[in-house]
């Protein structure tokens, strides 16, 4: 069973997101909290996979909690949850170490998909919301695509597969490899680039130009 902390001010979106989660037959959402500064302690005790984190609350918003949970050993999977589109907010959620993103307004599928994918080390995202992201970022140095010259072959090639949202299962099918080999590769391409999770990696690859 997948375990889930809520995070967010408006007890309505509270609610719905339960209902929504909580209908399914693997994910049951343990403890919701109304406030950023009572994340990190409600996540010491209930140990959640994973934490649907709204960035704007009234005392801490989001960006602040995932920063805190992350100093935490063997943090969950964040996804960052937006009623905007993608901006600011958003890319600095994604540097402080969410996992994914999701917009309020998204379908009730999108949000048992997005938990599900994140629990997996998979993540799900849209090729055009990186575009937005990419657009959304402060310039970046010149020099921090470089890392990319690091990778094998091999490794450009999963990262490329990684930009374009695919799935372990995906990439394994698609470059005939073990999911397990995929796996191992993926933790090779996030070592050498820095890269805490998918989207980190993928944005590297749209900034250093190996996905247009």
């Amino acid at each position: 069973m997948i375990t889930v902390l809520v995070a967010d001010d408006d007890p309505f979106v509270r609610r719905g997101i339960a209902d929504i989660l909580n209908a399914t037959t693997d994910i049951r959402v343990v403890a919701d909290v109304d406030d950023g500064d009572k994340v990190a302690q409600a996540v010491s005790q209930f140990r959640p996979h994973a934490i649907l984190m709204d960035l704007n609350m009234r005392r801490m918003g989001g960006l602040e909690a995932t920063r805190q949970v992350m100093q935490i050993p063997r943090p969950p999977k964040v996804i960052a949850m937006t009623a905007m589109d993608i901006d600011d907010f958003v890319v600095q959620a994604i540097s402080a170490g969410a996992h994914s993103f999701l917009n309020k307004d998204a379908s009730p599928e999108s949000f048992y998909l997005s938990v599900r994918a994140v629990v997996s080390d998979n993540t799900l995202f849209s090729v055009d919301a990186l575009r937005r992201i990419v657009r959304s970022s402060p310039p970046v140095a010149p020099a921090a695509p470089d890392n990319v010259t690091n990778l094998s072959p091999r490794e450009r090639e999963i990262l490329c597969a990684i930009a374009s949202g695919a799935t372990n299962a995906e990439i394994s099918a698609r470059l005939y490899l073990s999911e397990t080999t995929v796996k191992t590769h993926i933790s090779a391409v996030f070592g050498k680039l820095g890269a805490r999770n998918r989207v980190e990696a993928a944005l590297v690859a749209f900034r250093a130009g190996l996905v247009v």
